[in-house]
């Protein structure tokens, strides 16, 4: 279970960091999950080497957001918190947000903005150095996520097979 829960994480923050940046080299298309016999092994395994090194890239993500909230003495929780109230209309006034709060967002925007662009050419690299494109990353990964065969197969190729 802890293996699945670690695994649907690394999912969801590659799906974020990755989105946006294949959004941005392919035009918008219906984007069809590959078929568990369309993925051979070695393109999991692609998949694994992929995921491994993008977890190093969003390690750094954190830590220096970490470094950039701890310089504005604002709490991770009360930054997603905000974060959250912003992207979800239902949330935001349901969250107040102080003048210094606002004033330290306003701030640290850009920053993130820059750190977000840079981590998703990383991630389009790392997707491309493991030759894979994009677009079939995203395929598998839907699969991954949607198919059980597949992420049994993924897992007992990564070394994440056991529980």
């Amino acid at each position: 279970m802890k293996c699945f829960k670690t695994m649907t994480a690394l999912f969801l923050g590659l799906f974020f960091l990755t989105g946006t940046a294949i959004a941005q080299i392919q035009q918008p298309q219906a984007q069809q999950p590959a078929q568990a016999d369309s993925i051979s092994d070695a393109e999991l395994k692609k998949f694994a080497n992929v995921t491994t090194e993008a977890q190093e890239v969003q390690q750094q993500m954190r830590d220096q957001v970490d470094s950039m909230l701890a310089e504005k003495n604002m709490e991770m929780e009360r930054f997603q918190q905000i974060m959250m109230s912003k992207r979800n209309p239902q949330m935001a006034d349901s969250v107040e947000v102080t003048e210094k709060e606002q004033k330290t967002m306003k701030e640290i925007q850009p920053k993130l903005m820059q750190m977000q662009q840079k981590s998703q050419q990383q991630m389009v690299s790392i997707i491309q150095d493991n030759d894979l494109q994009p677009q079939r990353f995203q395929q598998i990964m839907q699969a991954v996520r949607t198919n059980p065969e597949v992420m049994k197969r993924f897992q007992e190729l990564s070394g994440n097979g056991q529980n």
